[in-house]
């Protein structure tokens, strides 16, 4: 089932006030009535910390209840520890989703292929099963060290790959300000990660529903990533929506009405 969902990625200002997960009742009525809100894990991309979910958060109704999870700053974990600090954290009881964006989307399919407890559907944002960057190819890893972080990125690099055109300046420094709070280590240990991740049998073994939310604008992970998705998994559900690769941060209200409606058809068929 495809569904495609339009929000300018408008020039917005950096979230008012939000604390991280926390759950918001932004609006309401997006979900069928239940008795308690759906708890959705938020797995953060790159950066690991779930800062900039912020605005997302605050863009969803009461009837979910949102937790971000977030990873260490200062060590360096790979897939493996990633799954098993996350894997603590999975509910004991009552349905729940799974939200990976982009780094830790591959880490949302280790999980879902456990099947731990209740889990309703798994919630993939901007994110690919290989390694998305094609001009860099897996063995490259071994040359990404410390160094490519340990000072700002190009404003025309974060622009590009990132934020977009249209973001303001205030957003553009949130982002980087973001990275700054990671030990460069640490970020060069997650591209590695990505340059040489392959949950491509994670994918098809997954039995829960699953919907891809895509940027239009993305040039991070390029449309390519999508149509394999989509060839690998015939019955994955898809939302696009128009922004840079950080969709959930700068289109947040379109994102959240896309992932919404999945999970009320996810916990439906569920029987929640």
């Amino acid at each position: 089932m495809s569904l495609r969902i339009v929000e300018r990625a408008r020039r917005a200002k950096p979230p008012r006030g939000a604390a991280a997960g926390l759950p918001r009742g932004g609006r309401s009525g997006m979900l069928a009535p239940v008795t308690a809100p759906l708890r959705l894990l938020l797995l953060p991309g790159l950066d690991g910390t779930g800062a900039l979910f912020a605005p997302f958060l605050e863009a969803l109704s009461g009837d979910i209840a949102p937790e971000v999870i977030s990873y260490p700053t200062d060590r360096a974990l790979d897939y493996d520890a990633l799954e098993a600090l996350v894997a603590e954290r999975i509910p004991a009881a009552g349905p729940y989703a799974l939200l990976g964006e982009s780094f830790s989307g591959p880490l949302a399919l280790r999980l879902a292929c456990r099947r731990p407890g209740e889990l309703v559907g798994v919630v993939l944002v901007a994110t690919f099963v290989t390694n998305p960057v094609w001009l860099v190819p897996s063995l490259a890893r071994h040359l990404v060290g410390p160094w490519l972080f340990r000072r700002r990125a190009p404003e025309l690099v974060s622009r590009r790959y990132l934020v977009g055109a249209r973001a303001s300046a205030e957003w553009l420094e949130r982002v980087a300000a973001n990275v700054e709070t990671v030990d460069p280590a640490v970020m060069a240990a997650r591209v590695r990660e990505v340059l040489a991740v392959d949950a491509r049998a994670l994918l098809q073994r997954c039995a829960v529903p699953l919907l891809y939310l895509g940027a239009a604008g993305d040039a991070l992970v390029p449309p390519r990533v999508l149509r394999e998705l989509r060839r690998l998994r015939p019955d994955l559900e898809c939302a696009t929506v128009d922004a840079p690769h950080l969709v959930l941060q700068l289109a947040p209200e379109a994102s959240a009405r896309a992932i919404e409606g999945f999970l009320r058809r996810a916990a439906g068929g569920h029987g929640g």
